[in-house]
């Protein structure tokens, strides 16, 4: 079974993802499990319209999301890290150090920081100022 690494980042609209073993596969979304569905289905069209992509995947495939932090984050920078960690329960040093890019976030603690993020999105859509 073959392994190929999927790069997902975020830009200021949407996030995108990338095979880093196949030339030219590219995904966008306006989510993270939207771009992981597309990636998926694009992967699908290299198999079956480029023979030499079909006979490498040909036994199966399993995909490693890697996420870019750095860039989230950056998108954000008014999200003070520790109160975020605290918020998720993650230790604030190893949140900065996937921020940093010093090390990169499994799955698990990437869908962990998503969730604290739809959890903060959450919060703010809860506000109603009083004028």
């Amino acid at each position: 079974m073959k392994k190929l690494a999927a790069i997902i980042e975020r830009n200021e609209d949407s996030f995108f993802a990338y095979v880093e073993e196949i030339e030219g596969c590219v995904a966008g979304g306006a989510s993270y499990e939207e771009v992981k569905v597309n990636l998926e289905e694009i992967i699908n069209e290299f198999k079956d319209e480029d023979e030499a992509i079909n006979k490498q995947l040909n036994r199966g495939y399993t995909i490693k999301y890697e996420v870019d932090l750095e860039s989230v984050f950056n998108l954000i920078p008014e999200v003070n890290i520790t109160q975020f960690a605290n918020l998720i329960k993650m230790n604030p040093g190893l949140l900065r150090q996937y921020v940093s890019g010093t090390k990169k976030a499994s799955e698990k603690q990437t869908n962990k920081v998503m969730e604290g993020i739809r959890l903060l999105t959450d919060k703010l859509k809860s506000i109603q100022l009083i004028t």
